[in-house]
């Protein structure tokens, strides 16, 4: 159920950013269309602005494949991960090997105390790590 709700948050990102893409490329070609300098400088901004939307979404998009993909990886070989509850924003030990399941269970410990950043970078940091391996 959860990865159903997740393809779901994630289209509806999808069209709302290709809306976006839409609006925003339709007013900038109207602003260069005016010749005025500061017309033109406003709507080159528009056209740089929907790349940065689509390379981000693209990045966010890789990244949540790969980590399902390590995710699935691990359960399949384990079964469930057993992440351990702690109260937010506790200490979590960062472990000592470059063993990426290990480190993917540390970015799941992470986020569930509420150090989603961190959580993200140690998912990257075990992505990195099955690469590697």
């Amino acid at each position: 159920m959860p990865h159903i709700r997740t393809i779901i948050g994630v289209g509806i990102m999808s069209v709302l950013l290709a809306l976006y893409l839409m609006f925003a490329i339709y007013q900038a070609v109207l602003l260069v269309s005016t010749g005025e300098p500061l017309a033109l400088l406003y709507g080159a901004s528009l056209f740089v602005a929907p790349v940065i939307g689509v390379w981000s979404l693209w990045r966010e998009l890789r990244f949540g494949r790969e980590a399902g993909a390590l995710y699935d990886r691990y359960e399949k070989a384990h079964g469930k991960p057993q992440i351990p509850i702690l109260p937010k924003r506790s200490d979590v030990p960062e472990p000592a090997s470059t063993d990426p399941e290990d480190w993917l269970i540390y970015g799941l410990t992470l986020d569930g105390v509420g150090k989603r950043r961190e959580g993200r970078a140690a998912v990257r940091k075990a992505l990195e790590f099955a690469r590697v391996n």
